[in-house]
């Protein structure tokens, strides 16, 4: 077996690393309502560099949290991410989103047993822009989840 290494596509997620705040807006689903909210992300890597874990911290208008727990790491067969992303709606990761860098912006697409879920990291110097749609089951197209702007914080 030849010992793994930290190659350009771990560097790429540097760019990710931080703190992040920022307002959102959740747009009317099957989950919510919809409405205002703020949010914050913090990245970093794990002890061995080859893990970028992160927190998601969101506080909606009407006082309801939602917060989420991820892991993004690099399936170096396949030579894209995978992301692995628990949250307080329950539903567990059964698979990875999987994706890649496209430009600026780290499309994730994931498959479950309710349809398929697209995430998008877009990175610009201080600014993340970051949104999630969904295509349900019997959906022709996606429908947009949530999409918040942040800037990074000051360490």
């Amino acid at each position: 077996m030849n010992t793994p290494i930290i190659g350009p596509l771990h560097e790429r997620l540097h760019v990710l690393v931080g703190s992040w705040a920022g307002s959102e807006t959740i747009f009317p689903s099957a989950w919510s309502p919809g409405g205002a909210a703020t949010g914050t992300w913090r990245f970093g890597f794990d002890p061995s560099g080859f893990n970028l874990v992160h927190d998601f911290a969101e506080q909606r208008a009407d006082g309801t949290r939602f917060d989420g727990h991820g892991v993004l790491a690099v399936d170096p067969e396949a030579a894209e991410y995978v992301w692995f992303f628990f949250d307080s709606f329950g539903f567990p990761p059964l698979n990875p989103s999987r994706g890649n860098w496209d430009g600026s912006t780290l499309m994730l697409i994931k498959h479950t047993p309710r349809g398929i879920g697209r995430s998008l990291f877009e990175v610009a110097g201080d600014r993340l822009a970051y949104r999630v749609d969904n295509k349900l089951k019997g959906q022709d197209d996606f429908s947009a989840v949530m999409e918040g702007t942040f800037t990074r914080q000051a360490s």
